[in-house]
């Protein structure tokens, strides 16, 4: 079999192939430039200025306690008066004997329901163990008592009341710093001493006077008794002169 060998003619060129048809990109106008806003001015910023902070209002009583307290009071204020009324009745109308006030010369003793007491006073700088008061004097009492017999040796408690008064009757307590009276029973005829003070003004210092109301407590009554015992009135008032 015969085989050509003469080329392939060439092929003219038709030429650059056509570009695609593309349409024209619409033009954008660039936008307008807009300055910036002008800076505001800076306020200043004011101080905190601290706010009071109101406290929250006290609690009210409840009614119920109030009313409580306030018939509480009353029940006191009118059984004291109505306590001083009945005593002053019972003196009055002879069931209770009135207080009977003995005076007993400077320096001298006297024997009361067994019992003897004797007493002196002085004006101190102050009462030991404190500082002094200004515009005040102190009145230094010693008293010694002593029992006369065995019913008086069981009389041992402390006086019963103690006062020292002026010329025109107003009074001041008299307290008690020392006291060697056994609680228990008092030998006979032993003397036993008590030390006391009293605050006056200055003007009144040299003339006061003591008052003392003895005790008609005694120490051989058992304690379960002591409630329910018959005991003497306590009706004597010894003042003791300067």
């Amino acid at each position: 079999m015969d085989t050509s060998t003469q080329p392939i003619p060439a092929i003219p060129s038709a030429g650059p192939l056509p570009r695609p048809s593309v349409p024209p990109l619409p033009v954008v106008p660039p936008l307008p430039v807009v300055p910036p806003p002008p800076e505001e001015p800076a306020v200043p910023v004011a101080a905190e200025v601290p706010v009071a902070v109101t406290p929250p209002p006290p609690r009210r009583r409840r009614p119920v306690l109030t009313a409580l307290g306030a018939v509480a009071a009353l029940v006191v204020a009118v059984g004291a008066t109505t306590y001083d009324r009945y005593h002053v009745y019972l003196v009055r109308s002879g069931q209770l004997p009135a207080k009977q006030e003995q005076v007993v010369p400077a320096g001298q003793s006297v024997t009361v329901k067994h019992v003897s007491w004797k007493s002196t006073m002085e004006t101190v700088p102050q009462v030991p163990g404190s500082k002094p008061q200004p515009g005040s004097a102190y009145i230094k009492i010693d008293i010694t008592r002593s029992a006369v017999d065995a019913d008086g040796a069981v009389k041992t408690a402390k006086p019963k009341d103690l006062f020292v008064t002026d010329r025109q009757g107003r009074t001041w307590v008299a307290l008690v710093g020392n006291d060697t009276t056994p609680a228990e029973k008092m030998e006979i005829g032993e003397s036993y001493q008590m030390t006391a003070y009293a605050r006056v003004p200055p003007a009144q210092a040299a003339e006061v006077e003591l008052l003392l109301t003895p005790s008609n407590y005694r120490s051989d009554i058992p304690t379960a008794q002591l409630m329910t015992a018959k005991t003497e009135p306590e009706l004597d008032v010894l003042r003791f002169k300067r």
